[in-house]
């Protein structure tokens, strides 16, 4: 069993691998749980059975790239959880947007009508994100940069070149496919607020 001086050692472990609160306190139950095992069933010390958990968690406690365009590092335990979240916002985003578009095809004036409803559930979020979660300009500027965002920019110039290499003439404004872009785009912004908003890590 464990004393208070041993689990503020686990945690002070922990934080160093910079593991957010709800995820933090669930690794140090299964820590405490494993080492008052190894001393309890090998009369282990502490301290061997406290460096034998960290060397069985060491794979899913290294710190890796968040993303290959983020350049924070996280564990890898968190990385599988971001990972999941990217692929579900980006998921929510393709079938909103390719949704949407498809209403476009009924009645393209439409759309005047989507960017005021998207651009104001942004501009909400992001009032509801600085004035209720005191979130920073910082932080703003850090979702400027975000992996999804970085994304969505690289998406679309290789689009923009490959449909150039096609046709020079080409009018991007002219094509339904900015206007999906438009829709996917701003929906996965939103997401990442809203996210934000739950305090839930996205890397915002």
């Amino acid at each position: 069993m464990t004393n208070d001086i041993q689990e503020r050692e686990i945690t002070r472990y922990l934080i160093s691998k910079k593991l957010n609160q709800a995820l933090l306190s669930e690794i140090k139950d299964h820590f405490i749980l494993q080492i008052s095992d190894l001393m309890d069933a090998d009369e282990r010390s502490f301290q061997e059975a406290f460096l034998q958990t960290k060397l069985n968690w060491q794979h899913e406690l290294e710190m890796v790239k968040a993303d290959p365009l983020s350049f924070k590092k996280i564990t890898r335990i968190e990385k599988k959880i971001l990972q999941k979240r990217f692929r579900n916002i980006t998921v929510t985003a393709m079938a909103s947007s390719l949704l949407l578009s498809s209403l476009l095809l009924i009645n393209p004036d439409f759309f005047y009508y989507l960017e005021v409803l998207f651009l104001g559930m942004l501009v909400g979020m992001l009032g509801y994100n600085f004035i209720i979660k005191k979130m920073k300009f910082s932080d703003y500027i850090q979702l400027s940069f975000h992996p999804l965002v970085a994304r969505n920019v690289l998406l679309i110039v290789i689009l923009l070149s490959f449909m150039y290499l096609l046709n020079d003439e080409f009018n991007f404004k002219d094509l339904g496919i900015a206007k999906a872009f438009f829709l996917y785009a701003i929906t996965t912004k939103i997401q990442l607020l809203y996210y934000n908003s739950r305090e839930i890590n996205v890397l915002i």
